[in-house]
């Protein structure tokens, strides 16, 4: 028998179904929240992948995640520790040299002018750009999307909000905006730069977890947009203590504050719709949970053309949505070391570098080439590499773990 009927039901139990329940409680709706797996979370969980080691098994970084997300939820009182090394990311050259940005600037710009003063002095003014841009993408990005076809008032007033935005830009850098959006990332960082591993290092962000290349038309946008969330170049070092998990179990305590539910080991199989609208969901067990709203933190392939009855969707958009790419580029590895790894471009370990990222990629066609065999469906065999070492909370006398 159903159960009595619910606000909300929101599907898994991600960083993203915990935030929207969040919210959803503090306006003062009883989400209910289904997550597959035992434990919430979804791809940002810290698991034990050997025996004494624990990591974050899959999303390695916790950000950048939006500052009034982090004070709404209040969720260094929920056990969160946040640890930001000086260190962001470290570049190695095949030459034996090594290039680190930090989260200082003028620090930054100081270790590019051992390649180029040049460069040293264009960097500040590039992060500058690139932070005064952001910040207008950032308010675009927290806006509802418009609907194209049949916009309404508050879409049009959305819409005239965030073009006042780009004009307060001043003409400079709002040409900027509309220029760099349609460019290959490798054009953009060529205007600015001659260093060509800081060119990769850079250009990497515009493509790191997509399937596109840095000459691919449109990956400067992409840089643009995770600028939104940090406007650190190459993107700072953000990390927080116990893993990824550790964020997400932080998430769950203060949405279940709110008033939010969770329930794991609850899968949902289907999502019931009558007369065109989502009307509860149906667990694999055969439970029926009657909703008010169903809200998917899935993705939108699964949401709609698997737990939903295509039938229930028109054919034009269900044609969309099967030609909807989402090819994936990523493979990540777990190694349980058992001392400080030795980089012939950092003396000694050099456990200042090691506290933020390694960069593995050192010039634009590297990172093209990589890209084009993973066109082609196969393995890059020289892979561009994002690594990050941690310390295992273990005893001394154990191995560290790296991600």
């Amino acid at each position: 028998m159903p159960e009595t009927t619910r606000d909300i039901v929101i599907i898994g139990a991600g960083h993203n179904g915990l935030v929207a329940a969040f919210y959803l409680a503090k306006a003062g709706f009883k989400p209910l929240v289904l997550e597959r797996r035992p434990q919430v979370g979804g791809a940002a969980v810290t698991d034990e992948f050997h025996p004494g080691f624990r990591c974050s098994t899959l999303a390695h970084t916790a950000g950048p995640i939006r500052p009034d997300i982090v004070r709404d939820l209040q969720l260094e009182k929920h056990g969160l520790k946040f640890i930001t090394p000086e260190t962001c990311v470290t570049a190695l050259s095949p030459d034996g040299r090594a290039l680190s940005l930090f989260q200082d600037k003028n620090k930054s710009a100081q270790a590019i002018a051992a390649f180029s003063q040049k460069d040293a002095t264009k960097y500040p003014e590039f992060e500058g750009s690139l932070a005064k841009i952001s910040k207008v993408i950032a308010e675009a990005l927290a806006t509802t999307p418009p609907d194209i076809d049949h916009p309404s008032r508050g879409d049009l007033w959305s819409m005239l909000k965030t073009g006042h935005a780009l004009r307060n830009l001043g003409k400079r850098d709002m040409y900027r905006v509309l220029r760099w959006g349609p460019m290959a990332v490798a054009d953009l960082v060529a205007e600015y730069f001659e260093t060509e591993l800081l060119r990769a290092l850079i250009a990497a962000r515009g493509i790191f977890g997509t399937f596109l290349g840095p000459w691919s038309a449109g990956s400067a946008l992409q840089l643009l947009i995770r600028a939104a969330g940090d406007p650190h170049p190459a993107g700072s070092a953000f990390f927080v203590a116990g893993g990824a998990g550790a964020l997400t179990q932080a998430m769950a305590s203060a949405a279940q504050a709110a008033g939010v539910e969770i329930r794991t080991n609850a899968e949902v199989i289907e999502i019931r719709v009558k007369d065109g609208a989502a009307t509860g969901v149906l667990l694999a067990t055969g439970e029926e949970i009657v909703a008010k709203a169903v809200v998917s933190d899935a993705d939108p392939k699964r949401t709609l053309l698997k737990l939903t009855d295509p039938t229930h969707l028109s054919p034009n958009f269900v044609q969309k949505l099967q030609h909807y790419r989402g090819n994936g580029t990523v493979a990540k590895v777990n190694l349980a070391l058992s001392g400080l790894p030795d980089f012939t471009a950092l003396k000694n370990g050099d456990g200042i570098a090691l506290q933020g990222r390694i960069h593995i990629g050192p010039e634009i066609d590297y990172l093209e080439r990589a890209f084009d065999e993973s066109k082609y469906g196969n393995f890059s065999h020289h892979p561009y590499l994002k690594w990050r070492y941690r310390r295992s909370p273990m005893p001394r006398s154990r191995p560290r773990a790296s991600t």
